[in-house]
């Protein structure tokens, strides 16, 4: 249950955003679950200039779902994300219970509208024979080696907040002179709402 809070609410990246807490009792939970760690995804870091990091993920099995849109919101980001915490809390063909992960990624691809992809990675122990989706919506995805550029940023994110720090990163890489994608990134969080100090958000860009 105080897993469900914690990242339930981490994917609305805001306050502001349509309230997962319904009872005073909830809210108590999702406090305590600030003492809680959670796997994150294994990467290699290298600082290439002004907090900014070149990193190397690699190729690991994500669970994923999609959504096309037309603008992007925080009801959406709930969507996705009610269809991957179904899956690790046994909506597989295991019936298996899959512990939580760190970051939640959302790739966001703009063509004739907005593609957002959202993945939780899969643990380690999982990662040999990941149990496979009940829904159809929700996918097994095996992301090869990948190298991205990012910075970490602090605060409550929202769509508004989410677009700055991609421009900004965009013109910083740009500043750089090094080379990425710029038709797509990723959002990533880590952190539940009632974390107000040390707060974890970025962008991904992925290297060309």
């Amino acid at each position: 249950m105080r897993i469900f809070i914690f990242f339930s609410l981490l994917i609305c990246h805001t306050l502001a955003a349509p309230a997962i807490f319904e009872t005073a009792e909830q809210i108590v939970r999702s406090a305590l679950s600030l003492t809680q760690s959670y796997e994150e995804a294994p990467y290699e870091a290298t600082l290439i200039g002004d907090e900014v990091y070149e990193r190397v993920y690699p190729s690991k099995k994500w669970v994923c779902t999609k959504l096309t849109v037309n603008e992007e919101s925080e009801q959406q980001q709930g969507t996705m994300f009610w269809k991957l915490f179904n899956y690790i809390q046994g909506a597989n063909n295991k019936d298996k219970k899959i512990p939580m992960t760190v970051p939640v990624t959302t790739h966001v691809t703009k063509t004739s509208g907005t593609e957002l992809e959202m993945c939780f990675y899969i643990n380690a122990d999982e990662q040999a024979d990941a149990a496979a989706p009940n829904n159809p919506d929700v996918y097994i995805k095996e992301e090869p080696t990948r190298t991205i550029y990012t910075r970490t940023i602090g605060g409550y994110m929202n769509t508004a907040s989410w677009k700055t720090e991609a421009q900004e990163l965009a013109a910083k890489l740009q500043e750089l002179g090094v080379n990425f994608e710029g038709n797509s990134y990723w959002k990533v969080g880590y952190d539940a709402p009632f974390k107000f100090w040390n707060r974890r958000n970025e962008i991904w860009y992925l290297k060309k």
